[in-house]
């Protein structure tokens, strides 16, 4: 089974957003009413509500009648039911993982151009990635780092340790190809996967003998 990733747009008209809006638990509606930014309130129905209509597709059921246990490090999952998922928003997009019963962890960033990335990668990257970075040109730095950052959350992610596992945790090694090398992260693989201009984006999944296909598929808003 292949590794599906689907990308989501979260900027939709206001009528979709009421609509949506009912497809959420009250948790994940408290939440979205404690945005100081509206904006950042409405991406999140946006993207939650999305990620409950591609489960509820996917299990045959309605979005509202997906409920989400957390295991003990806060990663989300559906207890009792043959499918891993994992969700990523920023911006305007959104991306989610899926694969019947390996765990799975996706990450999605926007590259922001003024920034002091060598700096950023010394203070949380392990030392070879530093090196590599800085051996970038100038003018690839930004993307080169946010490359490196998708992979290491992408798994922390998936791994359901968060970013409290610390960065250094896992050096990734890229190179011509999507398929990242992950070290000090045995038992997972990686893939750099393609995002919208401007954006990074990659996906990690606990590996197996028969490497699964990755998928990914840019889907149109829901009614």
């Amino acid at each position: 089974m292949a590794v599906e990733v689907f990308g989501l747009q979260l900027d939709v008209d206001a009528a979709r957003r009421a609509r949506w809006s009912a497809w959420l638990s009250a948790h994940e509606r408290a939440r979205v009413a404690r945005y100081v930014d509206a904006r950042h309130g409405e991406r999140y129905l946006a993207a939650h509500a999305q990620l409950r209509w591609l489960l509820g597709r996917r299990l045959g059921v309605t979005p509202e009648a997906i409920e989400f246990e957390r295991a003990t490090k806060g990663k989300p999952f559906l207890p009792g039911l043959p499918l891993r998922f994992n969700l990523s928003h920023c911006r305007e997009f959104a991306l989610v993982a899926l694969h019947p019963r390996l765990e799975v962890g996706v990450d999605l960033e926007w590259i922001a151009a003024r920034r002091d990335w060598l700096a950023l990668a010394r203070r949380f990257f392990t030392p070879g990635e530093s090196d590599w970075l800085a051996a970038r040109p100038a003018e690839d730095q930004a993307r080169a780092f946010c490359r490196l950052w998708t992979c290491k959350e992408a798994w922390m992610k998936a791994d359901g340790r968060g970013l409290g596992a610390g960065l250094r945790t896992v050096a990734v090694h890229l190179g011509d190809r999507l398929a990242p090398e992950l070290t000090g992260a045995p038992g997972w693989r990686a893939r750099e996967l393609a995002a919208p201009p401007d954006y990074a984006a990659a996906v990690v999944w606990a590996a197996q003998p028969e490497e699964p296909e990755v998928k990914l598929a840019w889907l149109a808003p829901p009614p």
